[in-house]
């Protein structure tokens, strides 16, 4: 099958979008912001590995207030206790 045979196919089942690019943006970005309140540990420890500016410092009082609304709202519960079994199963300790 060459490419041009690639033309003449009908398109499979489903409603075709009308905007591909916009979609796919929405869900990068919703996966972006679900996995920031899931784990904000990893959102946290990303900022801070970043050179120290006054850009970082507002980034990761950013990401404490996110990781601070993921802890009161119990987003991040899963996490923690997943984390916590894995240290207790391998004799890890907490850094």
């Amino acid at each position: 099958m060459s490419a041009s045979d690639l033309d003449h196919l009908s398109p499979g089942p489903g409603i075709a979008l009308r905007r591909p690019l916009r979609t796919t943006a929405v869900v990068i970005y919703a996966t972006l912001l679900l996995l920031a309140l899931t784990i904000p540990r990893s959102l946290v420890n990303w900022v801070k590995g970043f050179e120290p500016n006054s850009v970082q410092s507002v980034a990761l009082q950013a990401a404490q207030r996110l990781a601070a609304f993921s802890h009161r709202i119990g987003a991040d519960r899963v996490f923690e206790s997943g984390r916590e079994l894995f240290l207790r199963a391998s004799g890890k300790r907490e850094d």
